[in-house]
């Protein structure tokens, strides 16, 4: 879940203001670039999946015998878990957010 730690929050309102007035991506010297939300959900997957990889490995060397540390491997397995576990969380969320906005009268 390092990888998962490490993203940036998307703010909402910066978005919109990016969306309404695409001639003002000039970045601020104080402020950090905002990056949008197709690019954080991409990187939530890919670390995600980096956690999958690594758990994977660590238990593939485990098994193998080129490891002996057990504990760190089952921990490892459960990070993955929990950090699959939210993502999941997270796109059932986003589904149902689609959903009631789907169904809004407009």
């Amino acid at each position: 879940m390092a990888g998962i730690n490490q993203l940036q929050t998307v703010r909402i309102a910066d978005l919109g203001k990016q969306n309404q007035n695409p001639s003002s991506k000039k970045i601020k010297q104080d402020e950090q670039p905002v990056k949008d939300f197709g690019q954080t959900i991409k990187d939530f997957v890919q670390a995600v999946n980096q956690d999958q990889i690594q758990a994977q490995k660590e238990v593939a060397d485990v098994i193998q015998g080129k490891s002996e540390n057990l504990h760190q491997a089952t921990a490892m397995m459960e990070e993955a878990r929990l950090s699959f576990q939210l993502m999941i969380e997270i796109r059932n969320k986003l589904l149902e957010s689609y959903q009631h906005l789907e169904r809004m009268q407009v």
